[in-house]
């Protein structure tokens, strides 16, 4: 369905025959026209469609036989081009292999690709866990209580981008602080991180950016894979995924999920558990069809998670004493979270018979989402059911280079929302929301230059009308050098109970001191990438930055007292500033490289003062170090990540003990992880946070859960110590027979 709706380019590689050896360099060309490209670092080519068909693909690199291709009409998937030498030779010794992240030089907006490759090198055993070898996307803890983990992109918090499966709006509304650990990492086969603002085709909510995840395919996956999984802090994982054909063009795919956590870990000895005891169950089945000219599908997931959490008697917590009014003696402050969710997806798309330049799309998505949660005697309901349409046209025009999409978009979320705080009190809300919009983008090519520009207008029936303009611009300045430019501006609908959820955990009132509306915001970005050799080696040189601003932001204040959060609407300045250096080498043919360093200025107006963004570090670092033997069947893994120092909200009005530091220190994150491969065998030993670097003081007024002072919420660093895990994938291949057929 990708190809269908946001790639009207025909993809390809060109490699050499025998040791499909990536041809960097090489030309590819529609003959008679003057449509062509160039091959990148890894072979990969995007070439605009021909002007009619059918047509002659034409692909040449010196020292090579040129090869042609007819093609009657678009190709269902990507092509794989092999060219002879044009004189005989012997064997040819494989000496490039495909790299786990890639940098596209091809896509309009700064684009990062993490493979599966890049997905295996550590555990992943859930979306959350899969950006640690990443320098865009930041990972944290957000209390130290729940488990859950929160992301950061261009200084922000993950609720600016726009988290998507396959462009379907996925990690929103009520699964926006729990969503990243709902979706299984053997689940995902590729996940494209798209920087600064979206365009207008894939939604409104993408104001720092996208994370688009894109789903194993029934089409190609093997009969049977599963992945077990273990580790020393009494964690296990199941992963069982079956797949089957149904049909000459169609398949079915099942994929199972369990997850249980049953030990009460407290390695600060504060008397709460460092992490939730855990029972989950994920089961999703995927239906997909694709021929020449139609494909469809159909997904449902079912989702039942249970955290239990809290205080642990087993490590001296101490029952809560009479004194404390309204609560019963002998009362253990407990966390209880229950997620239960039922997605179904359904995407259908075709191209025209009699003019395949034109093509159309519909997506529908349908959930119900109901949580419920306690934190001690603070209890959050929530039950959110919503509905999303899109239709989406698209046609190239002129000789192809130009292209026209359009269409209809739908949006209805139902919320019901009840929160209880500690002395009882109930609030309400609730509420319903119902956006149509439309939108258009129109794509000019020319001579190494690409313009995107986009418009959308969406109808919001309780907050208002939108109108978001997006530009996008790349500049080719060489075969595998260009610079990218982007300006727009997007909007949001906040959930700020959910957003805030790591609150809940503390004895703050919550206080909304207006009314709240929707956030918006523009988003100015510039980008440069550079593939080149140098001294024998493959290096990657990129840089970008980029400064989103708000002129409307729900503001979540810490800052006001240490015994409450105050929600109002920005009154005042509000931005982030983000610079990004990357660097990856390819040393030798067993050993890659990858240096990053970020560098972030976020400020909001907080009561009338600016002041830096709480928990996120000014600078962060990361190094690293891959290896794999000749023929893949060692792997050794190790990444370093490095944290600045970090603003924590202030606690001054707090009595002495009850107080922590204004700002956390600079640390560093040691993982590492060494895979064996033994022909359908892959065995796999890792350890997470090496160093066992710890936020020793995660909890204030621990021992008084029930108190004016408690306060779980404030994490900045890890909260656990040096975790070993370890674990097997099995895959049973297709038999020939059945690959041939």
């Amino acid at each position: 369905m990708s190809a269908l709706f946001g790639q009207t380019a025909i993809t390809g590689l060109v490699l050499a025959e025998g040791s499909n050896e990536a041809l960097l360099g090489a030309n590819v060309h529609w003959s008679g026209t003057t449509i062509g490209a160039t091959a990148g670092y890894e072979g990969e080519f995007s070439i605009q469609q021909p002007p009619k068909w059918p047509a002659l693909l034409v692909t040449s690199f010196v020292g090579y036989k040129s090869d042609t291709l007819l093609l009657k009409e678009v190709p269902k998937g990507p092509l794989k081009i092999t060219l002879q030498w044009a004189v005989d030779m012997g064997p040819v010794e494989v000496v490039e292999r495909v790299s786990g992240t890639q940098l596209s030089t091809r896509t309009v907006n700064a684009t990062e690709t993490i493979g599966q490759k890049e997905l295996k090198r550590a555990a992943c055993c859930d979306l959350s866990e899969s950006f640690e070898t990443n320098a865009t996307v930041d990972v944290s803890y957000s209390d130290a209580v729940s488990g859950t983990k929160t992301i950061r992109m261009l200084g922000l918090d993950g609720k600016y981008a726009q988290i998507s499966v396959e462009n379907f709006p996925f990690v929103r509304g009520l699964s926006t602080s729990s969503g990243l650990t709902l979706i299984p990492g053997t689940w995902i086969k590729d996940i494209n991180l798209s920087k600064g603002i979206g365009t207008a085709v894939n939604g409104p909510n993408a104001m720092t950016g996208q994370i688009d995840l894109c789903l194993l395919n029934p089409l190609g996956e093997p009969p049977l894979f599963v992945n077990l999984y273990g580790n020393s802090q009494g964690r296990v994982e199941a992963n069982v995924h079956t797949a089957q054909k149904t049909g000459a063009h169609s398949a079915n795919l099942l994929l199972l999920h369990g997850n249980y956590m049953g030990t009460e870990l407290d390695q600060n000895n504060d008397g709460f558990m460092d992490m939730p005891m855990t029972r989950r169950i994920n089961v999703m089945d995927r239906w997909m069809y694709a021929d020449e000219r139609r494909s469809g599908q159909v997904t449902l997931r079912v989702v039942d998670d249970v955290r239990e959490g809290g205080q642990s008697a087993a490590h001296g917590a101490m029952p809560a004493g009479p004194e404390h009014a309204g609560h019963r003696p002998g009362m253990l402050y407990d966390i209880d979270i229950r997620n239960r969710m039922v997605d179904a997806l359904a995407k259908h798309g075709f191209i025209f018979k009699d003019d395949p330049a034109k093509s159309i799309g519909f997506i529908v998505s349908g959930r119900r989402h109901e949580v419920g949660s306690t934190y001690g005697v603070r209890t959050y309901d929530g039950l959110q059911q919503s509905f999303y349409a899109n239709a989406v046209y698209q046609q190239l025009l002129g000789k192809g280079t130009d292209q026209l999409k359009a269409g209809l978009a739908y949006q209805y979320d139902d919320y019901e929302e009840f929160f209880s705080d500690s002395i009882g009190k109930v609030q309400d809300h609730g509420r319903t929301e119902r956006m149509p919009g439309a939108f258009a983008e129109y794509t000019r090519m020319r001579n190494g230059f690409t313009l995107v520009a986009g418009l959308r207008a969406d109808a919001n029936d309780r907050f208002g009308n939108v109108v978001s303009p997006r530009v996008h611009a790349k500049f080719d300045l060489g075969a595998l050098t260009n610079a990218r430019l982007s300006v727009g501006h997007g909007f949001r609908t906040a959930n700020p109970l959910v957003e805030n959820a790591a609150v809940m955990a503390s004895s703050r009132r919550v206080v909304w001191e207006s009314d709240l509306g929707m956030e918006r915001s523009w988003n100015i970005g510039a980008s440069f990438l550079h593939k080149f050799k140098w001294w024998g080696r493959k290096w990657v040189f990129g840089v970008d930055a980029y400064h989103s601003v708000f002129t409307d932001q729900v503001v979540a204040d810490l800052d006001r007292a240490p015994n409450m959060l105050a929600l109002y609407m920005l009154n005042g300045s509000s931005y982030a500033n983000s610079l990004l250096t990357d660097v990856q080498v390819k040393l030798s043919r067993s050993f890659d490289l990858k240096l990053s360093h970020r560098f972030y200025d976020v400020r909001t107006t907080y009561s009338g003062r600016l002041l830096e963004r709480p928990f996120t570090p000014v600078h962060r670092g990361l190094i690293d170090v891959a290896y794999a033997d000749n023929k893949e069947r060692w792997r050794i893994d190790l990444s370093l990540n490095l944290f600045g120092e970090a603003r924590i909200p202030s606690t001054m009005s707090n009595p002495e003990e009850y107080r922590m530091i204004d700002r956390s220190p600079a640390y560093a994150t040691l993982h590492m992880q060494v895979t064996r491969v033994v022909g359908k065998w892959e065995f796999y030993l890792g350890g997470e946070n090496l160093t066992s670097t710890l936020q020793q003081q995660q909890i204030i007024a621990a021992t008084d859960p029930f108190g004016p002072y408690f306060d779980a919420s404030l994490i900045w660093g890890p909260t656990n110590k040096a975790m070993i895990y370890g674990g097997l994938r099995y895959t049973l291949e297709r038999s020939k027979t059945e690959k041939d057929k």
